[in-house]
């Protein structure tokens, strides 16, 4: 049997090293349009601080598929499927490449919002980044047109993360968020506001609640933009990124159903017999993801699938997200911020702690005792036992513990001070604070139901 496989990233690499462990004989056919192997896009933006070569990035080398017995083929773009035959077409190539089980692991695009003149400088002043071809040409851009200014558009995990290392450059940096707060898939309003302290002390700039209406240019060289409430901020060098969106044009040209995405059932088969698909491109229950681990998670699946096993099936992957700027620990996971109509009644529990102080922020999310959710910002302690138990019934005390978030009762009135209701800890209470009777610090003890 020859299966081939579009798409080179993470949904697309380990689809096929999945398949090889279950199959040591099937013919494993990979073809990408980029000119590298796979590699991680999560340290992207270091290759434009110079922090990281595109060595350091390679995850897996030639050696590997060769040593797995997977074919693959660069700089390969496949522009045509024909799924009555069973053949793709290569850009440069008239012949057709015959298969028997067909996987799309097509990815994503960057989103590019409707702002005017965007389109117009892409690559020429405005830049997205999501190869190493991007990264090299914005590094090659800032040396090469002497960039001082720049701004980012997007206050997202990539956005923060690209900021960061523009900043390294010793460059003037602005990050543009058209939400009210950072992350705004990520974290509440609270922990938005923690963060954006924590980005500002790093020098760089953050402008919320601002959509990007023009990108400006003086004789076809870019000056900056101007936000809808009519204020201009110079750039030299713009940068968007503003989400992704699934890269469904192969599909929707075969005539495979899609939506925002390629749509796959739990066994990641599309409306086409023998046609699968996986990773940023699917879309499952009217949802698409754009995570690694959904990206892992899936490929393990459709490996199964495409050799003829229905032992597993996709139910959806929990979000979970780090930040991966140097000097900030931050994870959110799950269902961080259930409306206040999702709490009444409905058996919800939020455990939460802000100290600015420490710049610390813990919030636990809750229903009927199951670990729906969580953000952690500033510690990483408590982050394995929160993977581990999401969705799973929980020992709130067990939990407690964990968080450093304890309950302390007064001997004497038996007042309760919950760390997990107040936004100073207990024991970060001045030492002359007193309970409502009168009673000093020094009476409380931690609840021993949480010891």
């Amino acid at each position: 049997m020859k299966i081939v496989i579009i798409g080179n990233g993470v949904a697309g690499t380990f689809s096929a090293q999945n398949i090889r462990n279950l199959d040591k004989d099937v013919s494993i056919h990979l073809y990408s349009k980029e000119n590298y192997p796979y590699y991680t896009r999560i340290k992207l933006p270091q290759l434009i601080s110079e922090q990281v070569t595109i060595s350091d990035l390679i995850v897996f080398n030639k050696n590997w598929y060769v040593k797995n017995n997977i074919e693959l083929n660069l700089n390969s773009e496949i522009k045509k499927i024909d799924t009555l035959h069973k053949q793709v077409f290569l850009n440069n190539n008239s012949l057709p490449i015959h298969y028997d089980k067909l996987i799309l692991a097509t990815g994503s695009l960057p989103n590019i919002p409707p702002i005017k003149n965007a389109k117009k400088f892409l690559r020429n002043g405005v830049f997205t980044l999501r190869s190493i071809q991007d990264a090299l040409d914005i590094k090659n851009f800032i040396v090469s047109k002497k960039v001082q200014r720049v701004i980012i558009i997007g206050g997202g995990l990539l956005g923060l993360e690209l900021a960061k290392q523009i900043k390294n450059r010793d460059l003037d940096t602005t990050i543009v968020e058209f939400f009210p707060r950072l992350l705004p898939k990520q974290l509440d309003f609270d922990c938005g506001t923690l963060l954006k302290e924590e980005i500002e002390s790093m020098g760089i700039n953050v402008i919320l609640d601002a959509a990007t209406e023009e990108i400006l240019s003086e004789q076809e060289v870019i000056t900056g933009i101007l936000i809808k409430n009519g204020t201009k901020i110079d750039a030299d060098l713009v940068l968007i990124q503003a989400g992704i969106r699934p890269t469904i044009d192969l599909a929707v040209e075969a005539g495979i159903k899609c939506n925002r995405g390629i749509i796959v059932n739990q066994y990641l088969e599309t409306s086409m017999k023998n046609v699968f698909a996986v990773g940023d491109c699917i879309e499952y229950n009217e949802q698409t993801w754009g995570i690694i681990p959904a990206c892992m998670e899936q490929a393990k699946i459709v490996a199964s699938t495409v050799l003829g096993k229905r032992d597993k099936a996709y139910k959806g992957t929990i979000p979970k997200n780090t930040l991966k700027i140097i000097g900030i620990d931050l994870t959110s996971i799950g269902l961080f911020d259930p409306s206040d109509k999702d709490l009444v009644g409905a058996g919800w529990e939020i455990l939460k702690n802000i100290d600015k102080k420490s710049k610390c922020y813990k919030k636990i999310v809750l229903k009927n005792k199951k670990l729906k959710g969580a953000i952690l910002f500033g510690g990483k302690k408590a982050v394995p036992y929160i993977s581990k138990n999401i969705e799973s019934e929980i020992n709130e005390d067990e939990l407690r513990k964990v968080v450093e978030l304890f309950k302390w009762r007064c001997k004497n009135c038996n007042y309760v001070y919950d760390d997990a209701k107040n936004d100073i800890l207990f024991k970060e209470l001045p030492d002359d604070w007193k309970c409502k009777c009168d009673s000093p610090k020094t009476m409380f003890e931690r609840n021993p139901d949480n010891i």
